[in-house]
């Protein structure tokens, strides 16, 4: 039973950076992809679409941590609150800029910045988690999201709108493949540096695959590379165990639940993407 919900938190944290990574990637990048206002709102308007749906994992990550993992919620939320309030404040300000952002070229500031808040935020967790620098981790996360975004944005933008992210993309490779092994390499000590060494390997070789294709396989590739710190994190660090869970009774009356959530989140997201398959014009 706690294997389960431990599997569950992992999967559903490692699906949001997967998918949102690409949201705030975009958000980052959109006005060098986008040279003047018609070709910005396109590279925003193949992102939209996804915004909410992508968030919908964080939405189930929070509900699962907070049922099953109590003591986990509790420490988190406890001690690192203020890295919590900025990556709230950046995930309230993104959301509500790409909605009222439209053909208004002055939403672009705070769009940007609330991408940039989430990014940073993040990586300062996992920084706090890991013993790793903070400014290494959050810039590494601000790159592996642009990265991500750019490989989004030159699969779905044709022209020379795909070429520029297609550019953007391949610069970005580099600095992404240095940040993965210098925050193993500058970690503090981890119960399990095996399992850390194999997901930096990893995220490497996911680096590598995107630099020489371009289009969906790509994007899984950066998708992957986004998702595998979050497991390697936790696993390694053993931040998530069966100490900071509920007692085994509350984990039974909320199986139902684990068993439902994961498979409704994988509906709504594969509907989101099937009915915007086409890339835009």
């Amino acid at each position: 039973m706690e294997t389960l919900w431990i599997v569950l938190l992992g999967l559903l944290t490692a699906g949001y950076f997967a998918l949102a990574g690409f949201d705030y990637g975009t958000a980052l990048l959109f006005r060098f992809v986008g040279r003047d206002e018609p070709e910005r709102s396109r590279a925003l308007g193949a992102m939209t679409p996804f915004v909410l749906g992508n968030e919908v994992w964080l939405v189930a990550a929070v509900g699962v941590l907070f049922g099953a993992f109590p003591r986990l919620e509790g420490e988190l939320l406890s001690g690192h609150h203020g890295t919590f309030v900025v990556v709230v404040t950046g995930l309230v300000v993104f959301t509500a800029s790409v909605q009222l952002r439209g053909n208004s070229p002055a939403w672009d500031v705070p769009l940007i910045a609330g991408a940039l808040l989430v990014a940073v935020g993040w990586g300062w967790l996992a920084a706090d988690l890991t013993g790793a620098p903070g400014p290494l981790w959050s810039a590494g996360v601000v790159a592996l999201f642009a990265l991500h975004g750019a490989t989004f944005l030159a699969w779905r933008l044709p022209g020379r709108s795909g070429e520029r992210a297609r550019a953007l993309a391949r610069s970005l490779v580099l600095p992404c493949a240095v940040f993965v092994p210098a925050v193993v390499l500058l970690a503090g000590p981890v119960r399990q540096p095996g399992l850390a060494l194999v997901g930096a390997a990893a995220v490497l070789v996911l680096l590598l695959g995107s630099w020489v294709t371009f289009g969906p396989t790509a994007f899984a590739c950066t998708a992957l590379a986004c998702a595998l710190p979050v497991p390697v994190v936790f696993a390694a660090q053993e931040v998530v165990n069966v100490e900071t869970m509920a007692h085994t009774t509350t984990l039974t009356v909320l199986a139902p639940v684990a068993l439902v959530v994961l498979p409704l989140v994988l509906l709504f997201q594969w509907t989101t993407w099937w009915v915007f398959r086409v890339r835009r014009a």
